[in-house]
């Protein structure tokens, strides 16, 4: 306990028990016959109080001398292979896992793109033999000497094919068109 908490506590104790600690208070104790009367010595009591004060003050105002303890800091290096390389293939071997498990996710994420193409290149074909059968059917109903087959004839002239020509056609026109929806 500091100083300053010390005398605090004296001055606690002072006011809680009035009883005389110190010989100016014995002095100024009034006697039962007086206990009527104002007390003889007041400002005797407040040169107390005021000088308790004071010095509690210096003190607070005392510089503290604080206690120095000099650490010096283990350098990891000095250990020689003990703690600090212990730590350092430690490290070593979180970061080769870290990096493995990079590399695994992200030949996983590749293998899903490859796949995602696949599926879609398939469902394109898909929806390409669907037009062609469409086409072929079209064709077939298709009457050579009407306006739309004297067109498609010209049109077709531009394609290796007039299966071609007829999914090229049927891809560019909405099914409202060609009588289908």
């Amino acid at each position: 306990m500091d100083p300053i908490e010390k005398l605090l506590e004296q001055i606690k104790a002072e006011n809680e028990n009035p009883g005389p600690k110190f010989p100016e208070q014995v002095a100024a104790k009034p006697t039962p016959k007086a206990a009527n009367l104002p007390q003889a010595n007041p400002p005797q009591l407040m040169y107390n109080l005021d000088s308790l004060l004071d010095k509690v003050e210096s003190e607070a105002k005392a510089p503290r001398v604080k206690p120095s303890v000099n650490v010096q800091p283990i350098a990891l290096e000095s250990t020689s292979g003990g703690l600090g390389g212990h730590l350092d293939q430690l490290f070593g071997d979180v970061k080769q896992e870290l990096e493995a498990q990079e590399r695994a996710e992200q030949l996983k994420r590749e293998q899903e793109r490859q796949e995602e193409a696949k599926n879609l290149e398939r469902l394109k074909q898909k929806q390409r033999e669907a037009l062609a059968k469409r086409a072929q059917e079209w064709l077939k109903k298709l009457d050579p000497y009407s306006d739309e087959g004297f067109w498609f004839g010209q049109f077709a002239e531009h394609y290796s094919s007039k299966l071609e020509a007829a999914i090229a056609y049927l891809e560019a026109t909405p099914s409202q068109k060609r009588g289908e929806g």
